[in-house]
């Protein structure tokens, strides 16, 4: 059993992307804790582009209880890269992300706010969840696959 289980909940395709022609998918969906949810997650690609495009992972971390509000939870953004190495993550700034004017988003960080602060390790965790738990994502991966025990 994993410390975090993914709840998968949507998905959306749609394009044609304006560089290269070919559709992207969003899908979504939770994070759980022991304690509760964690987050919420978004997570971008176009499809048969990992490769050169990347990817982007949106997380709205904070309190999901029911009397949580938008100012309980922040926005946290990953850019996600596939290199011949392996796949890797970057903070990035989450003010340009559309995610960033969801409504269940009180507080946007930018990179500096999350590099080196806890918040950071609680986003590792939970993007290396989704790609080891969210089979929708799997084309991101390419040739690599998540071991167990996150």
């Amino acid at each position: 059993m994993h410390a975090l289980q993914v709840e998968p909940a949507g998905t959306n395709d749609y394009g044609p992307c304006e560089c290269c022609g070919s559709n992207s998918r969003c899908v979504w969906g939770y994070i759980h804790s022991p304690e509760g949810t964690l987050a919420s997650y978004l997570v971008h690609w176009t499809l048969g582009r990992v490769t050169d495009h990347g990817a982007n992972f949106d997380l709205i971390l904070g309190k999901w209880n029911a009397e949580a509000m938008a100012a309980d939870r922040c926005l946290v953004s990953l850019a996600y890269r596939l290199f011949e190495d392996g796949p890797q993550f970057m903070v990035i700034d989450g003010h340009q992300r559309p995610a960033s004017k969801n409504e269940l988003v009180g507080r946007v960080l930018g990179r500096s706010e999350v590099i080196g602060r806890p918040i950071a390790e609680n986003a590792f965790a939970a993007v290396d969840a989704i790609l080891a738990q969210d089979v929708r994502v799997l084309e991101l991966l390419g040739p690599y696959r998540m071991t167990e025990g996150l």
